[in-house]
């Protein structure tokens, strides 16, 4: 097999002409293909570049057409996921969803291994009912919304599968999902999302595939405790149950705060530094003309991302989690705290585009102690709360800027359900975090035209960017525990979808191959 690469096509022609350049290309008629990556380039004339494998053996080639290509041509070879039990693991229990849990509870049920997965939220069908009541009636469930439940938090996000890792094992995160009723497309499109509908269904489709191999699920189970025998874990103990295995996982997300504070005093953990900021929105249709010039149907949705660094100041800022044509959402988990979060369906048709703008916080912010990030999200999410009255605290940026509050909305319509209440937001985070963003926004400005514009709309507060501990671990087992492997955001060690899934992926790989305490 072959790849050829740096294939263009104009964004407004059809990919069926796709064929006729790869003809063009190696001078061979009689060959399949399938598209490795796709993206697009914007400077100049927009075009959509593609990489493609053709069943080709490299020899097929005329050796001067190899020599034009340079580059844009090579052998090529899939790599394939070949694990085997080779320690003989019969039982494991793994508490959390979320996509560090879930892959790690795939794999292992594909080689074998009989998995109880512990889950303190609902399946996700229970789990949508449950946050439909908070964004429609501010009604919150502190076991069953966007950050606690069947997928974790991502379930109910843009369901972007974007990664900096280089980990070849990343192509099986994608493989599974679309195993699983993902689209086709994200294995080769070069920024690839399922959308929070979507992504839905295929969490459920992965359920039931776990539990065909003979694993099971808990769910509305608390993780509360562990149970010891000779300084290793001996069980889980839940508030329903106590789960012995060979080996436990935990995959707990980010805002397992109760638990953070279980493994505290089991000397789990340290403090880790983590980013704190707001939710911007502009209208889709203004980001588009500005990323692309112009909007266009045949283009996918426009998105950013932008970092700022001041060597002056204490704080980087930087966009995440950008979610063009979608939604801010409530994703609170304590009643009386307020925190938000992005979400776009598959479409990413919704009027509005938005993303995280965050501040980089460490102890001289929040303090030195192990769970003093953890008190300060909650300390900043109860003044949001109280400066909103129960409702998301909103203001327009140009007021930010001047640091005088809001009174009347513009163009940009806040998203944010079952309400907004117009404030000056100044006044939840400290000054030197409030100038770093403001510096952020007039440079950000000058990147993405319009970014700071009048209209534009802050709503506060997003806190739960990443974990603000870390479960300390060597070969993915912590020192403590052999038999007891922290993984996925909440334990410290990845952010977003696939690199959890990916860590998920290779902490089974290591318990299935890895060596073992005798």
């Amino acid at each position: 097999m072959i790849i050829l690469r740096n294939i263009k096509i104009p964004y407004d022609q059809d990919e069926s002409i796709l064929r006729r350049k790869i003809i063009d290309m190696i001078n061979k008629r009689e060959f399949n293909y399938k598209i490795y990556k796709k993206s697009i380039d914007a400077r100049k004339d927009i075009n959509f570049v593609y990489q493609v494998l053709v069943d080709l053996d490299i020899n097929d080639i005329d050796k001067k057409i190899i020599k034009k290509l340079k580059n844009n041509i090579a052998e090529f070879t899939e790599d394939k996921l070949e694990v085997e039990n080779k320690n003989n693991i019969e039982t494991a229990v793994i508490v959390g969803t979320g996509p560090a849990g879930l892959f790690a509870a795939y794999l292992l049920s594909k080689k074998g291994v009989k998995v109880t997965l512990i889950e303190r939220g609902k399946p996700v069908d229970e789990r949508i009912k449950d946050i439909d009541r908070l964004h429609d009636e501010s009604i919150l469930d502190e076991e069953s919304n966007v950050q606690f439940g069947e997928g974790g938090a991502g379930t109910f996000s843009d369901g972007k599968l974007t990664s900096r890792s280089k980990d070849k094992r990343v192509s099986h995160v994608f493989d599974i999902f679309v195993e699983n009723g993902a689209p086709e497309d994200i294995l080769y499109e070069a920024k690839p999302h399922i959308g929070t509908d979507i992504l839905r269904e295929v969490i459920k489709n992965m359920r039931e595939e776990i539990k065909s191999m003979g694993s099971i699920y808990k769910f509305s189970e608390k993780f509360i405790d562990f149970e010891m025998d000779n300084k290793d874990i001996a069980s889980i103990i839940t508030d329903k149950d106590k789960y012995s295995a060979d080996v436990y996982i935990l995959a707990i997300g980010n805002s397992a705060r109760d638990t953070f504070e279980l493994l505290d005093k089991y000397d789990l953990i340290e403090s880790k530094n983590f980013a704190v900021g707001f939710r911007i929105e502009h209208l889709r249709e203004e980001i588009e003309k500005s990323q692309y010039g112009f909007c266009s149907e045949k283009l996918p949705a426009a998105t950013y991302q932008l970092n700022y660094t001041d060597k002056e100041k204490s704080h980087s800022v930087y966009t995440f989690c950008m979610c063009p044509g979608g939604y801010v959402v409530n994703s609170s988990s304590k009643k009386n705290e307020l925190c938000v979060n992005g979400m776009s369906y598959h479409a990413r048709d919704g009027v509005n585009s938005n993303s995280a703008v965050v501040a980089s916080v460490d102890e001289n912010t929040y303090g030195s102690g192990n769970l003093d990030g953890m008190k300060f999200q909650d300390e900043i999410e109860r003044r949001a709360y109280e400066l909103g009255d129960g409702l998301a605290p909103v203001q327009k940026v140009r007021d930010y800027l001047d640091n005088k509050t809001t009174k009347e909305i513009g163009r940009v319509i806040p998203t944010i359900r079952p309400g907004y209440k117009l404030v000056n937001l100044n006044e939840i985070y400290p000054d030197s975090i409030n100038d770093a963003i403001k510096s952020a926004f007039l440079y950000m400005d000058k990147r993405v035209e319009g970014f700071a514009n009048s209209d534009a709309i802050l709503t506060g507060v997003e806190t739960r960017t990443s974990s603000p501990i870390r479960i300390l671990r060597k070969d993915y087992k912590t020192p403590k525990f052999s038999n007891l492997y922290p993984i996925g955001e909440g334990a410290g060690y990845s952010g977003g979808i696939v690199s959890s899934a990916l860590d998920g992926i290779k902490c089974a790989i290591e318990i299935l191959e890895g060596e073992r305490n005798a």
